[in-house]
């Protein structure tokens, strides 16, 4: 007797799939231990770029703080070195509009710094006149043989001068007192052709004439001052313009130490970037790796499991078949009984494929409706994080846009108080240096907010993990537990079917000779069919969700490209916008300055003043000196003249910036209050120079007659009676027409 032939080839073939399946989990193993051996690697990668980063930020934190110390170092530098080349060109200007082309004898003189006064007294209009040999002028004559002695309590004049030789015998006869009191008890003792001057500028001749200091020319000793003050302002500008280039070349080490740091600290978060990169696709390729090992486990399990039931079919067939052949022999036509038995064995194979088939089929819809919801759930949580991540960036450029504003105005403060400037530049600095360190400690916090985020976000990918894994264990225990119900009815069917018996009258008729193996076989059979089962097929629309995902992230390549297209036009107009601001502001700042420098000297009958960018070479983000001289005075700023003077200097500058662009109507409203006399006078010589420059018509309000004596027409209010107001309004031009 032979055993049937299907359940043999069915043995075989379940032999070859498990040995193809033991070798796949082999292969799985090796791809796995690759994976996690990428995944450490790439693990330290990360650590070693973070620490690169951080080592990275610190450094240009370290040269931001450095750069802005210079940076406020430099402007400090330059300011000063500015402002004193200005005063020293302005003063050396005046200076050699004062000199006689070398001809006078002033030009020849110096004196020590504090002794102008006196010389300037002592030699009054004589220092105009040049040296010569036969003209009108100093002669060179030898000194006195025996020069008489000053009175006691003066002392000589000469060592404080290098004079000409000309200038030995008047220089050898001029003493110089203590006061004036002095002076003018010595005067009756001096002798014929010596003086006595002071170092205020008092004079006492020995013929008995007397001038007190400031009572005469005192053009020389302001000639002679603005010499040594020139003399100063030199080694002044020398040693600021040393400074400034100083400062400029520590400003440009900084600078260049800065950007030498900021391309570190970006090229240490592009390498952190890719190193993260690398860990995700190690992690990932570690996961595929797993689950590969997984699946090829179960496969070849499953195909075990396959090749014991072929076997177990295998002896079951052969027991069958014996039964069949004892019942074939009692029965009297074999070849018919044989005919049925196999009719009825292939309907039951029959049967049972479709139900295999049937059963995989739902199995597969069940496991497609889990992917497609966990797909649903993964999108909803994706989505929520990128919102989330909108918002904080959103919150965080609105922040950033607030604390610029607000330092935009607190700048503006700051540059509205001239008067405080030198304070306030220390300030500023101090607070430029504080905000520095709150913007690194914000980035430090801001870099250690997304290391949380990315945690949390990492763990929340492990929960889904975990729970997509404990939902995969729960749908395979449902599923075991159902196959096992399957299998009970399908065994309790396939008794009642060949043995026409329940499962427990078959147990009660074998009694107690069963092989206990046999239910612990059979457990172990369902089970791990129910746990090939639980794996579930091959996943159909991967090619679909890869394609979904390269459409995904080419849109988001694109909406990128159209942000940074966005952000390098958004830059291109503002640079635009700067350049042409810059250009309107240069061409009205000179337009102003032009004529500012007119009308000041109008007002002042001489002098001269003028507009100067402090602080930076941009204009857009200079600072405004006003620089005036007045006549008879030395140049300096605004604060430093008197209230009249600044008030004068004011007018000038609002009149300069009103020619720029005039209007048909000007207002003035008590402008001319702080004003005396002689400064109101020269304030409506002023309007009478706009008013014939523009075609403005000028409405003053004021209560001073100088100003309403020089009006056209007044308009008044006046009260005739107890309160009752009358408009009164005189025609002055009318009116002295018909007085004249």
């Amino acid at each position: 007797r032979t055993l049937p032939r299907r359940p043999a080839a069915a043995g075989a073939v379940a032999e070859a799939r498990a040995e193809a399946a033991r070798a796949q989990v082999a292969q799985a193993e090796a791809a796995l231990a690759a994976a996690l051996a990428a995944q450490d690697a790439a693990t330290s990668a990360v650590a070693a770029a973070e620490a690169r980063l951080a080592e990275a930020e610190a450094l240009r934190a370290r040269r931001e703080t450095a750069e802005a110390g210079t940076r406020a170092a430099r402007a400090e530098a330059e300011g000063e070195a500015g402002a004193l080349s200005a005063e020293r060109d302005a003063l050396a200007r005046l200076v050699e509009r004062g000199r006689s082309g070398g001809r006078a004898v002033l030009d020849r003189i110096t004196v020590a710094p504090g002794w102008e006064a006196a010389l300037a007294a002592a030699l009054g209009d004589d220092l105009r006149a040049p040296l010569t040999a036969d003209g009108a002028g100093w002669r060179d004559l030898p000194p006195f043989p025996a020069p008489a002695p000053l009175p006691a309590g003066a002392e000589p004049l000469a060592p404080h001068v290098a004079a000409p030789p000309p200038l030995a015998r008047r220089l050898s006869q001029t003493g110089v007192v203590a006061d004036a009191a002095t002076g003018a008890r010595l005067q009756a003792a001096l002798l014929p052709g010596q003086r006595l001057v002071s170092k205020a500028g008092d004079l006492w001749r020995w013929d008995g004439f007397a001038l007190p200091a400031g009572t005469g020319d005192s053009q020389a000793a302001r000639h002679l001052q603005q010499v040594n003050r020139l003399k100063v302002l030199e080694a002044q500008a020398a040693e600021a313009r040393t400074r400034a280039d100083t400062a400029i070349a520590g400003h440009d080490a900084t600078r260049e130490a800065l950007r030498a740091a900021t391309a570190a600290e970006s090229e240490a978060r592009e390498a952190r970037r890719r190193a993260e990169t690398a860990l995700t696709d190690a992690a990932r390729a570690a996961s595929r790796a797993e689950s590969a090992q997984t699946l090829a486990r179960a496969r070849a399990e499953q195909m075990q499991a396959e090749q014991a039931r072929h076997r177990e079919d295998e002896a079951d067939a052969a027991t069958r078949l014996v039964t069949a052949e004892r019942a074939l022999a009692d029965l009297p036509d074999r070849g018919a009984a044989a005919a049925a038995v196999e009719d009825a064995r292939t309907g039951v194979e029959a049967a049972r494929i479709a139900t295999l088939s049937r059963r995989a089929a739902l199995d597969e819809l069940r496991r497609e409706g889990n992917a497609r919801a966990k797909r649903l759930q993964d999108i909803a949580v994706e989505s929520a994080n990128w919102r989330g991540r909108l918002d904080q960036a959103g919150a965080r450029a609105a922040e950033l846009a607030a604390r610029r504003e607000s330092g935009a105005r607190e700048l503006a403060e700051a540059e509205a108080q001239p008067s405080q400037l030198a304070a306030s530049r220390a300030r500023l600095a101090e607070d430029e240096a504080a905000a520095l360190t709150r913007l690194t400690r914000a980035r430090a916090a801001a870099e250690a907010g997304d290391d949380a985020l990315r945690a949390a976000t990492e763990a929340e990918r492990e929960a889904e993990r975990e729970a997509s894994s404990a939902r995969e264990a729960r749908a395979g225990t449902e599923a075991r537990a159902e196959a096992t119900r399957e299998t009970l009815a399908a065994a309790r069917a396939r008794i009642h079917e060949e043995a026409e018996t329940t499962p427990e009258a078959l147990a009660a008729e074998l009694g107690p000779d069963t092989p206990p193996a046999l239910a612990a076989l059979e457990a172990e059979i369902a089970r791990l069919r129910a746990a090939r089962e639980a794996l579930g097929a091959v996943n159909l629309r991967a090619d679909e969700d890869k394609r979904a995902l390269e459409e995904e992230r080419a849109q988001l390549d694109a909406e990128k490209t159209d942000l940074t297209e966005a952000i390098r036009k958004l830059r291109a107009g503002i640079g635009s916008l700067n350049r042409e601001g810059r250009e309107r502001l240069l061409g009205a700042f000179d337009t102003v300055n032009r004529n500012f420098a007119t009308l000041f000297t109008h007002l002042f009958g001489g002098g001269e003043a003028r507009l100067t960018m402090v602080e930076s070479d941009d204009p857009l983000d200079a600072g405004l000196e006003i620089l005036c001289q007045p006549p008879g005075k030395r140049l300096a700023t605004l604060s430093l003249l008197s209230g009249g003077e600044q008030t004068l200097t004011a007018l000038a500058l609002i009149f300069a910036v009103f020619l720029a662009n005039p209007a048909p109507i000007c207002v003035l409203d008590e402008v001319d209050a702080p004003l005396d006399d002689a400064n109101v006078t020269r304030f409506c010589d002023l309007m009478d120079e706009m008013t014939r420059r523009t075609e403005t018509r000028f409405l003053v309000i004021t209560h001073h007659a100088v100003t309403m004596a020089r009006m056209d027409r007044l308009f008044g209010v006046t009260m005739v009676e107890q309160g009752v107001s009358q408009l009164v309004s005189v025609d002055l031009r009318a009116a002295e027409a018909l007085v004249a």
